[in-house]
């Protein structure tokens, strides 16, 4: 799967002949060619001839197949989506008829990585790749072994079979099934320590993990086990659960630091967004605690999708407080271990009766209402009564003359026969944290979303479903200023295929594919909304994939031109540690 070699020569043997002599496939004129470096714009053409770019520069007499006059707009390396959902194991996506992808394509993505989260995918890896492969799918396609799935194969599926550290002998055949992985042709270990079975592993179990994948060239991603005070499935009043260990942000950080340290590979932290005004300003210290490890020699790299809301599924009353009976080690954020919500209204009801019991019932709706955002900033996307869909939790109070916290009781009463009664969208990322991540060099993008299904959007449809880049360009670019333009299409751009390993994709060079955005710097823009999501964004004009148009005009094509992409890195045998290294980090 190393193909550097050829890489390079191909390169040479690409490069550029006198203007009489060139006849491309297709020919870019007179752009402003940013080439994902994070350099200035300079105007150029562009030569294509199959799926590389074979010719940069004033290619005046060169003819071509297609021409595009591209003046007035800018020419990018095709967008690099980091953590995405578009294969299809849950929600629309590739493998379940929605291969064209076009939410991601119109806003100029051209790759995406997948198996995200440490959600396993297909097994084995070779399976998933065919299965691809036979359907055909118009993005670039990166596969990660998931945390996850390995995790199960090993130890199970029930709560006992989890809800447990993994044994030494269970680590070693984790251990194989991750090389196996990587034999497959994965770039890497993808987990979510958030989320089951991954919240119940050892700090040692994913350092040995991740160790597995050095050889290899892979990297490791991960979406952090806390974003906040307490991890997303842990609330104040139930701690006292072997499995309730608490991790605060910050330790949450140090976990995935010291993985860098002890595995020596690149590291990779997803979709970060600190959850709740108690946390906004971390991202200083997390900086500094990330520049640390740069100036040490270690590479932690960030994603991120740039809005400070997310959808989900939150459930201000606290689920133990709806269900029958006591669950030992029961989520806050889902249904494992599984519970029973039969009669849900009336256990309730018998709960707030007993002062003791509603006071804890009140403590953990407060905390996780400050969690999400706050009042002023948890919006009502779904409920039984239309006329409130649209206001805050704040508004509500106040429309109703009462105490948030009854206003919580009342919406779960009279709302949706869910766990909360309310769909909500949660605006609780601050914006301090937003741009100060934003202008790290270390910052690549990243969309966390799923394919379009060609539906209607349901109430739990987040924005960047539709308009991650163009929020990105339009907002945090050309409106705020807070970030250049050359530093955002290098953002989507040249580091994520740095991150990747990628040699030939994330620059405009010859002898790179064709994965090319050309977009008009006036229109770019998303107008989707959290309440009104499903809008297709503006302003990319034309995006080709391996050389073929995904988009045409403005409109996607039904072009299948992606690939699940091979390994480029190197891979590299871990030297042993020595006593100026220090000890190997230390935690459960």
């Amino acid at each position: 799967m190393i193909r550097t070699a050829t890489l390079a020569l191909a390169a040479l043997a690409l490069g550029p002949l006198p203007a009489t002599a060139q006849a491309f496939g297709v020919l870019i004129r007179s752009a402003r060619v940013l080439d994902g470096s994070g350099n200035p714009f300079v105007y150029a053409d562009v030569g294509i001839r199959g799926d590389r770019i074979v010719a940069l520069g004033n290619l005046d007499g060169a003819t071509a197949g297609r021409v595009i006059d591209a003046e007035g707009q800018y020419v990018t390396p095709g967008f690099i989506g980091l953590h995405e959902h578009v294969a299809g194991y849950f929600g629309p996506g590739i493998l379940n008829g929605h291969n064209r992808v076009e939410n991601y394509t119109t806003q100029g993505f051209t790759t995406a990585v997948i198996n995200t989260d440490g959600f396993p995918g297909i097994w084995p890896l070779t399976a998933q790749r065919d299965s691809l492969e036979k359907v055909g799918h118009s993005l670039n396609l990166v596969p990660m072994v998931g945390h996850g799935g390995v995790r199960e194969m090993v130890m199970g599926t029930e709560p006992d079979e989890v809800m447990r550290y993994a044994t030494e002998e269970e680590l070693e055949r984790m251990r194989a099934l991750v090389r196996q992985g990587m034999e497959d042709g994965a770039f890497g270990l993808s987990t979510g320590l958030e989320y089951t079975p991954m919240r119940y592993s050892s700090e040692h179990e994913v350092r040995e993990l991740a160790k597995e994948v050095a050889p290899y060239g892979g990297f490791f991603m991960a979406h952090m086990r806390s974003q906040g005070r307490y991890s997303k499935w842990l609330l104040p009043t139930h701690m006292d659960h072997p499995t309730q260990r608490h991790v605060d942000w910050l330790d949450a950080i140090v976990e995935l630091l010291d993985v860098a340290r002890a595995a020596e590979i690149p590291v990779m932290i997803d979709h970060i967004h600190p959850k709740g005004p108690r946390e906004w300003g971390v991202s200083k210290a997390t900086t500094q605690m990330i520049d640390r490890m740069w100036e040490d020699g270690y590479q932690v790299y960030l994603n991120m999708h740039s809005y400070d809301g997310y959808a989900a599924y939150v459930t201000l009353v606290p689920r133990w407080a709806l269900i029958r009976g006591e669950v030992p080690g029961q989520s806050a954020a889902d249904d494992f271990p599984p519970v029973d919500y039969t009669g849900m209204l009336d256990n309730l009801r018998a709960r707030l009766e007993d002062p003791e019991t509603r006071e804890k019932i009140r403590i953990d709706a407060e905390y996780e209402t400050i969690r999400q955002g706050g009042a002023d900033n948890l919006l009502i996307v779904d409920f039984t009564d239309e006329t409130y869909i649209g206001k805050t939790l704040a508004e509500v109070a106040g429309e109703r003359g009462e105490d948030v916290f009854d206003t919580i009781i009342w919406l779960q009463m009279n709302g949706l026969d869910q766990p909360g009664g309310v769909l909500w969208m949660a605006k609780a990322v601050g914006m301090i944290d937003i741009e100060e991540w934003m202008r790290q060099d270390y910052t690549a993008v990243a969309l966390d979303r799923v394919a379009d299904d060609g539906g209607p959007a349901s109430p739990s449809t987040h924005p960047g479903q539709y308009g991650t880049s163009g929020r990105l360009l339009r907002d945090f670019v050309f409106e705020r200023g807070t970030i250049t333009l050359p530093h955002a299409i290098r953002s989507l751009t040249g580091l994520a295929a740095q991150i990747l390993g990628l040699e030939d994709r994330g620059r405009i060079a010859v002898g790179q594919k064709a994965d090319l955005v050309v977009f008009d710097p006036e229109t770019v823009r998303s107008d989707a909304t959290y309440l009104n999501p499903r809008v297709f964004q503006e302003g990319m004009t034309f995006v080709l994939v391996n050389g073929r148009f995904v988009v045409d005009g403005g409109e996607p094509t039904p072009e299948l031109p992606g690939v699940a992409l091979e390994r480029q890195r190197e891979g590299r045998t871990r030297k042993p540690r020595t006593e100026q290294d220090g000890p190997e980090p230390v935690g459960r």
